[in-house]
């Protein structure tokens, strides 16, 4: 178990009592990204279910155009039920001991032709702090402790969308950077989204000073702030039908690469 499933409810407890005072800026960039995504969907969806611990059905609707919005939807914590033409998850994925069985029991809630969109952060993510404590606890202790949640990279992304049984998978990803003055202001993004360190084996061990020596390293010069990196991965699949597009057979070009590049050259 990768994670510390009682550490991880407690997490997510603090992080709805925070988020009654303020949204976080993590959820408002993926509900814009999720409605424009929506919006580029030449379809109207009727019957959506989100998963995940939080409900932020509210949040989405406000987000969507008149048009675009569903007849029903549905909040569950973990997937179920079944006949949904839309299912959505922001900010889960990647907290899951079992992603694949979560995402095969994602993948029968939808009726064929069915949408699965969700978003979960990327590997690409707070890479200057994690090498900042990996530094930390090796000039410390002589090696790193379990401190950053393992996170899930485009590719690997992909290759769950196909395990699930989902056609037309595609995967891309928002990459950015956030120039923070205070780490205890990066520590509380992550409150806000019950993204603290829940995993199995962290330490327990007070680390003195760490706050100090985090900002000491992370910071380009005295005063300045320090950037770090973010990505959100966004995941899209669609529950199999005849109608939908399907690759041709091996063997079966008209034409061979060869020449299709010969073509391409000669223009």
């Amino acid at each position: 178990m990768l994670f510390d499933e009682q550490a991880q409810a407690l997490r997510v407890d603090r992080a709805k009592r925070r988020q009654q005072r303020a949204t976080p800026f993590l959820l408002e960039r993926a509900i814009d990204d999720l409605s424009e995504r929506l919006q580029d969907v030449n379809r109207t969806f009727s019957r959506a279910c989100l998963i995940g611990p939080f409900d932020w059905r509210d949040q989405i609707l406000d987000r969507l155009p008149v048009a675009k919005r569903f007849a029903q939807f549905d909040y569950r914590e973990t997937p179920g039920g079944d006949a949904y033409d839309l299912v959505i998850s922001l900010f889960h994925i990647q907290s899951l001991n079992t992603v694949g069985g979560w995402m095969q029991a994602a993948r029968a809630m939808l009726i064929p032709d069915g949408l699965f969109l969700a978003c979960l952060i990327g590997g690409i993510s707070l890479t200057e702090l994690r090498q900042t404590l990996y530094a930390i606890d090796t000039d410390r202790i002589g090696s790193p402790t379990p401190r950053i949640h393992p996170m899930i990279e485009v590719r690997a992304a992909a290759q769950l969308l196909g395990h699930a049984g989902l056609a037309i998978p595609v995967t891309d990803s928002d990459r950015f950077a956030v120039h923070y003055r205070q780490i205890e202001t990066l520590a509380g993004d992550l409150r806000d989204l019950g993204l603290s360190n829940a995993l199995t084996d962290r330490s327990a061990e007070p680390a003195p000073r760490l706050i100090t020596d985090i900002e000491a390293r992370l910071r380009p010069a005295p005063d300045r702030p320090m950037p770090i990196s973010w990505e959100i991965v966004w995941m899209t699949g669609w529950a199999p039908h005849d109608s939908q597009q399907k690759p041709l057979k091996p063997g079966s070009a008209k034409i061979g690469l060869n020449e299709a590049l010969k073509s391409i050259r000669d223009r």
